[in-house]
This record gives C-alpha cells, sequence and structure tokens, in this order.
C-alpha cells in the first residue's frame, strides 16, 4: 500500500452504519460528501510525526467556484522563501505588461579620426535587464557581437577613451534587507544592480594534482580581473567528495578559497566549476565588453569606469546611440524566473517595479507597489511583509490565505496564460523535474517552490480529476527534519487534490 493510501485510508470512519432488517425503523444512510473526505484526508497527512513540530499552514481554493475547500493555519504569517517571486510577478505583469522589453544602450561621446580612431568614450546604459546569462540562453558575447558589428560599420579600429557603464537606473543598494551575510559569496545572492553579466557570476575553474596532499590549480574561465582567486584548496584521496568553501570580505575583490578536491585519475580530468559573485556587477560589465573588443581587434586604449566612479553627468539627449539591444518579453524572462527560481532576476525586476511605478529603482519602491496592486485588487496586503523579490529574506512573512487568495486572482486576470505557463511542472525542467513524477499529479500541477533552510513552500495550481482547478499553497516552516520529508508531504497533498472528483 502506497504512503498516501494508508494515510487516507486511517481517516475512514472505523465503526459501520448500523442497519436492520426493517425498512421502518432502518436508520437513514448517510450521503457521501467528497469534500468531507477530502478534508478527513488532509488531516491524516499533515498529521505525519516526522513534522510535528514544524509551522504548517494549507490553503486550498477552487477557481471556479471561489470557496475555500481547505483551510490549516492559512491565517498564521510563514517564510514564504521563493514564493515571494509570485508577488513579483503579478505586480510585473500588471504594471509592465507580459510583452515589455528591457533595453540596453551604447553611445558613443566622441569624434571618428582617420585610420579608425575613436577619440572618446563607449557608454553603457543599463536598464535593468537580468537575462545576460547561460540561464536565459542569451550569454552577454551575443549581445557584443551587435555592438561590435555597428562599431565595424564606422571603420573603428581603436578607442582611445574609456568603456563607461551606466547602472545608475537602481539605487546603489545591492543587498536586500535581512539577507544572510554569509551568502553574499554564493551564486544564488549576487549583488542587485541594472546592469547584470552571468548572473554577475565569474566562473573559475579547479584541477586536481595527479598526487594527494598538493594544491588543486584554480583559474577564473571568464571575468578577466573582475575577482582576484586565493586558492588553497588541496587535492585529496579520490575517493573523497569534493569540499570548497569560498570566504571574501564584504565589499573585496579578493576571494579565498579553502577545502579539497578528489585527486585526479590523470592530467586530462575535468575540472571542478564553481561560480563566484562579484563586487561590482557594472565594472563587472564594462571588463567583459572590453575583453570581447580585443579579441575582435578593437583596441581600447583607456580604462572601465563605473558611472559613479567618472563622477561627471552623462548627457544621454545630446550622444548619439550606437546601438541598442532589447531582451526577450516579460512573459518569457518571468517563466525563466519562476521555473528555475532565478534570485537575480527576481530581484532586477523588484527594482524595475519601483523605477517604473516611482522613478526610483529600490527595493523599498518596488515593496510598495506590490503592496499597492495588492489592495487595488481586494486581497489583504496586511498579511504580507515583504522586503526583497527573491525570497532571500527571511524578513519575508506572508500567510497562505493571501498566496491562495493571489494565485486565484492571477488565475482571473488577463495573463492566466503567463502565469501558469511560467509555474515549474512535475518531470519537467525546474524545481520539480524529480517530484510527482508517475503519479496522478504528473500532469496536474503547475507551482512555484519556495526553500530556505528549515523552510520547504508550494503553491500553484492543481487540476483535479473532474477537470476543477484549484489554487494550492503548502507552508512548512521550523523544519528539524529534511527538507525531503516536507516535500513528500507536499507531494501527497498535491497527489490528493489531483484524484478529487465531487461525482
Amino acid at each position: 500500500m502506497s504512503a498516501l493510501a494508508s494515510m487516507v485510508s486511517m481517516a475512514q470512519p472505523t465503526q459501520p452504519i448500523r442497519r436492520t432488517d426493517s425498512v421502518r425503523h432502518r436508520e437513514p444512510v448517510l450521503q457521501r460528501s467528497p469534500i468531507r473526505e477530502l478534508q478527513a484526508d488532509l488531516d491524516a497527512l499533515l498529521k505525519n510525526r516526522d513534522i510535528a513540530a514544524a509551522h504548517i499552514g494549507v490553503c486550498v481554493l477552487s477557481t471556479e467556484t471561489g470557496e475555500f475547500l481547505y483551510r490549516f493555519n492559512d491565517g498564521k504569517a510563514f517564510v514564504p522563501a521563493s514564493l515571494t517571486k509570485l508577488f513579483v510577478t503579478a505586480a510585473a505583469l500588471e504594471l509592465l505588461g507580459s510583452d515589455f522589453r528591457f533595453t540596453t544602450r551604447m553611445y558613443l561621446d566622441g569624434r571618428i579620426r582617420q585610420g579608425g580612431d575613436f577619440e572618446g568614450n563607449l557608454i553603457v546604459r543599463g536598464s535593468g535587464d537580468p537575462t545576460w546569462s547561460d540561464t536565459f540562453g542569451n550569454v552577454p558575447d551575443s549581445v557584443f557581437a551587435r555592438w561590435i558589428t555597428a562599431l565595424d560599420s564606422l571603420g573603428i579600429t581603436t578607442i582611445k577613451g574609456n568603456i563607461i557603464c551606466d547602472d545608475s537606473y537602481f539605487d546603489a543598494v545591492r543587498y536586500g534587507r535581512g539577507w544572510m551575510w554569509d551568502d553574499f559569496v554564493m551564486p544564488y545572492s549576487p549583488p542587485v544592480s541594472s546592469l547584470a553579466a552571468y548572473d554577475n557570476c565569474v566562473r573559475v575553474a579547479i584541477t586536481a594534482d595527479t598526487s594527494s596532499g598538493k594544491l588543486a590549480h584554480a583559474h577564473l574561465v571568464r571575468g578577466g580581473n573582475a575577482v582576484r582567486i586565493l586558492s588553497e584548496v588541496v587535492t585529496s584521496v579520490s575517493d573523497l567528495p569534493a569540499e570548497i568553501v569560498p570566504v571574501r570580505e564584504f565589499g573585496s575583490a579578493i576571494v579565498e578559497l579553502h577545502g579539497t578536491v578528489p585527486r585526479a585519475s590523470s592530467m586530462s580530468s575535468a575540472p571542478l566549476e564553481l561560480d563566484i559573485p562579484v563586487d561590482n556587477p557594472a565594472s563587472y560589465v564594462g571588463i567583459l565588453l572590453r575583453d570581447a573588443l580585443e579579441k575582435h581587434q578593437i583596441r581600447v586604449r583607456g580604462s572601465v569606469f563605473t558611472a559613479a566612479e567618472w563622477g561627471e553627468p552623462i548627457l544621454y539627449p545630446r550622444l548619439p546611440v550606437l546601438s541598442e539591444y532589447a531582451s526577450a518579453p516579460l512573459r518569457s524572462i518571468v517563466a525563466v524566473m519562476n521555473r528555475t527560481s532565478h534570485n537575480l532576476c527576481a530581484e532586477m525586476l523588484l527594482k524595475t517595479i519601483g523605477k517604473e511605478s516611482s522613478g526610483i529603482g529600490s527595493f523599498d519602491a518596488g515593496t510598495d507597489y506590490v503592496r499597492a496592486m495588492l489592495q487595488r485588487n481586494g486581497l489583504p496586503s496586511e498579511e504580507l511583509t515583504m522586503s526583497d523579490g527573491s525570497g532571500l529574506s527571511r524578513l519575508n512573512l506572508c500567510t497562505p490565505n493571501l498566496l491562495a487568495r493571489l494565485l486565484w486572482h492571477l488565475w482571473r486576470s488577463p495573463w492566466r496564460s503567463d502565469v501558469v505557463g511560467s509555474l515549474a511542472r512535475p518531470g519537467e525542467t525546474g524545481t520539480l523535474r524529480t517530484r510527482m513524477v508517475g503519479t496522478i499529479a504528473e500532469r496536474n500541477v503547475a507551482a512555484k517552490t519556495g526553500t530556505l533552510e528549515n523552510v520547504s513552500n508550494l503553491a500553484g495550481y492543481v487540476t483535479t480529476r473532474d477537470g476543477e482547478v484549484l489554487c494550492v499553497v503548502v507552508m512548512i516552516n521550523h523544519l528539524f527534519v529534511p527538507e525531503s520529508v516536507a516535500r513528500n508531504v507536499q507531494d501527497l497533498v498535491c497527489m490528493r487534490l489531483a484524484s478529487l472528483s465531487r461525482r
């Protein structure tokens, strides 16, 4: 018997209905109630002793009738983790529209001389595009290639000036309130800026030696001198797994690597690669652009500056636009963001929301718009405390009730297909790739996951056996057990809902 079947059977009545031979005195037969059976089954699932100490909240709402089919602690506050991205998705689609595209422009500030010399500066002006990365299938070199083609068309072979990267579209606050300081060197929490490349991370390759006890070799695969790597990684015996800990002082471009990698069987063994955030994203974009120009035989005589480092006002109305790059439409961007739970994208979208709604590209301006959006649509904004867009901050709090009602609002909105299409599905690329595969829920669930240490959440849509679509939120905080236990409970809830029939 499966775990779900076992739990469901526990929830069935244990005493048989009394019957007599006399029709006159026969007691009335109780009518079957599919919803009451569902509620009893979900109650049994949530009594799992492994999560008895956890804080659990569940809300199930019908998109067709608007009725709550199940509620458990749904008015309590929970840390939403990456479920926060659902609020960003709703606000971005409402404010910007699903066809919105980010545009990044390159300007020329100078004159072209005979012989292909350009005497002046190249200026790159960012607007919050998060898509210059492998995750979005759009590496920076593909963007730079357009700009290089435009330079070639003018006959420019030398830049006798500087590359200035302007990221002033957003404010200078790089990290959200409540982020953990020891996460700052991890690839899932890079600094936020309006110019970003490769998710604002360099890539380091570490090659083990063939002899244990010797230092491994570490070098930057990309990133030029954006980060300086000091490696103390040691080669260990071959049967031990790699364990590498990056360390960096806040604001420093120097990263120390400590730990071990397994001994290589031969010098041709593939290196271990890891991504490390840069400290100055705009400067990183400039370094990558300079490297791309040099590879194309366009020399850059000057240096790379950010707009803040340059210090002089840039009079854009007076400058010619050499070339511009437009991103994919917003519907495609949120699809990648939600399926892969892309943190930097969520933060850049939140600041863009703030900039486009108030003129201030900040976390606070973005969250202010989110709360106003909830109020305009009759949703209880008082049930949300929001500090960032990705959900990394543990200062974020919301209720399962609010999330379920948000999902209901999105289902009835003009961008329903964009939202549902952005969510992860079992067995497909994304955060649900290995979950619920081979079950009744596999083709009937589209959801966003939310995970932090001791936190595991899921929110999305489940289609029942009758074809009814339900808004489902399962939030589990304060876990003492592995997250896999919480995920199993969430999956069983989705499986039970997918099997629901009101008939």
